[in-house]
């Protein structure tokens, strides 16, 4: 569609100056629209926000009220003072007082039926009291040597609350507690212990995260310390609250995205801190995806309806440039259709008659092309084929000089049989398993004269063998690995491979010859000399194009490796097939 849009200039450019103004309006109607319901809903959820605020508060103190009742009736006890103040009670006395003791905190009202907390009593004297089953990590003696005791003994209120990074049952040893504590007290105000009601942070938090949406809103209680002793976001429980200082109280401020309101918690001398994220509370409201597809499906519908106006307007002349795209994809068709408006049929009336006289131009220089490229084609393998019978004659010659008959005769044999396969087959491309049977007449022609130091191998797989590939491009570089890679060394191997890589087929022919420089361009010149070996390149390049043909790799002392690159080819093509039919070479 956009490339349609693009070749239609003057269509798109119209249909985008509309959709452009079109936009640019929609957006200024969108933010308007946004911005005005992003304040309202801001100020009914600051409105919602304040009344949470307000029920925190109130929940707090209504359970920091429980928690110095039930602390105040403990520590009016006279058997919590008789079992914690004096050291010369009978056993039967101890049991009778812890009894009492017991009853009196079965007897006691829920602190809270949502919150889990537990009552201790600690007394100088060096014994303790625990509330449930709870097996605690603290003794009497462990719990007076706390760090907070100093703050308890110099802070004159009577209860206290303190934060602590630990708890003090093997239950909550390692989540932070606030522990609130009253003084056990005679009636002279002598201090004989203390009365503990322990609450986690996390069971403290209960009374918010109800209450609030956590995604939104960030809920911390915070001590006068500036510490968070409670919250929404349990990784901040025990941190600093670092801009504490700066915030108003009953007051709600805006910082950078975050909107922060303060209430204080009068009866522990902490606060109740809020912070709001706008950004989050904006996409809470759901506005953004309605604007984008209402505008979306208004933009589409007149976007339509311009197109359609656009089109038939203009449709004359694009069926014109579509008459002239489809000449290219189909070079029978000749003429345009001539319909329109008098400047149009003129305009087409004129191209009709310039494409006449191109084509007829065009049909000249493509059959002469054919011509050459048939041509180019002849005089290669022509000579490739002179200079192949020429080197293996001279190879047989040889052995007959040595009077080697047998290996003579044995050579002539697969001199002829390679001879029909190549000489005798006119066809430029040839199956895979054809060129193989080529191949190995030759190599025993070659290990009939340079017997059995240089072994040759055919490591081609039996799947490929149906692919088709031009003829006699395997035999020249083989040749030339005799001729060449084995100058110092007497031995070696030499290893054709085949393989596919990545929709083209590969052949690798490797010998451990001597190697060469290859960054030495001489060097290369004189591995390729041979009038043979640039034919194959050539031919390659001329029938597949420069993508295809032969590289080469050397290592001094290790060997070459020459990669030729072809396309997989499962059979041949129609043009092969007429070149073929033209080529007049007989044997």
């Amino acid at each position: 569609m956009i490339k349609k849009l693009k070749e239609h200039e003057l269509f798109t450019k119209l249909l985008l100056i509309f959709v452009v103004v079109l936009f640019i309006q929609a957006i200024i109607i969108s933010l308007f629209i946004y911005y005005r319901s992003k304040d309202a809903y801001i100020e009914l959820f600051d409105k919602s926000n304040e009344t949470a605020m307000n029920k925190i508060q109130h929940d707090f103190e209504t359970l920091n009220d429980t928690i110095e009742n039930t602390l105040t009736q403990l520590a009016q006890s006279a058997a919590v003072e008789a079992y914690f103040k004096k050291n010369d009670q009978t056993p039967l006395e101890k049991i009778n007082e812890l009894r009492t003791i017991q009853k009196l905190n079965d007897s006691l009202a829920p602190i809270s039926p949502d919150i889990r907390n537990d009552i201790f009593l600690f007394g100088e004297n060096g014994r303790m009291f625990i509330s449930n089953d709870m097996i605690s990590d603290f003794t009497a003696e462990t719990f007076f040597e706390q760090e907070f005791i100093d703050k308890l003994h110099k802070n004159p209120a009577s209860t206290q609350m303190i934060f602590t990074t630990f708890g003090l049952t093997k239950r909550d040893k390692d989540s932070p507690s606030i522990l609130f504590i009253k003084k056990l007290q005679t009636t002279f105000n002598q201090t004989y212990g203390y009365a503990v009601v322990a609450i986690t942070s996390q069971e403290l938090s209960k009374l918010f995260t109800q209450s609030v949406n956590s995604e939104i809103t960030q809920i911390d209680f915070v001590t006068e310390e500036k510490r968070i002793f409670a919250s929404n976001e349990e990784q901040r429980v025990g941190t600093l609250y670092p801009t504490f200082d700066a915030i108003s109280k009953n007051q709600t401020q805006i910082k950078e995205n975050r909107r922060v309101a303060h209430l204080p918690l009068y009866r522990q001398n902490s606060a109740l801190v809020s912070e709001i994220d706008v950004l989050s509370l904006t996409n809470q409201m759901g506005m953004i995806l309605p604007i984008i597809i209402f505008n979306s499906v208004m933009m589409i519908l007149v976007g339509c309806v311009v197109f359609i106006y656009l089109n038939r307007h203009t449709k004359s002349i694009y069926q014109l440039i579509d008459a002239l795209k489809q000449i290219g994809k189909e070079p029978q068709t000749t003429t345009v259709p001539i319909h329109g408006t008098s400047e149009i049929r003129t305009l087409g009336t004129t191209i009709n008659h310039l494409l006449t006289t191109i084509d007829d131009h065009h049909n000249r220089l493509l059959q002469n092309e054919q011509r050459k490229r048939a041509l180019e084609i002849k005089a290669m393998q022509a000579q490739i084929q002179p200079h192949f019978i020429y080197n293996t004659l001279t190879s047989i010659k040889f052995l007959v000089w040595q009077q080697k008959n047998n290996e003579a005769i044995l050579g002539i044999e697969s001199f002829i049989d390679l001879l029909r396969s190549t000489i005798g087959n006119k066809k430029e491309i040839i199956p895979v398993s054809e060129e193989i049977k080529s191949v190995e007449s030759y190599i025993a022609i070659l290990t009939l004269r340079y017997g059995d130091n240089i072994s040759t191998k055919l490591m081609i797989p039996e799947e490929l063998s149906v692919l088709y590939m031009p003829s006699m491009i395997i035999q020249p570089i083989i040749e030339n690995a005799y001729l060449h890679a084995f100058q110092k060394k007497t031995s070696g191997f030499i290893t054709v491979y085949a393989t596919v890589k990545e929709e083209i087929f590969v052949l690798e022919v490797i010998d451990t010859g001597d190697g060469f420089d290859t960054s030495q361009t001489k060097k290369e010149k004189d591995y390729f000399s041979g009038i043979g070996i640039e034919n194959v390149q050539e031919r390659i390049q001329l029938l597949y194009g420069e993508p295809f043909g032969l590289s080469i790799q050397s290592i001094i002392g290790i060997g070459t490796t020459v990669t030729i690159s072809l396309p997989v080819l499962s059979k041949t093509k129609q043009k092969d097939e007429i070149a073929e039919e033209k080529n007049e070479d007989v044997i």
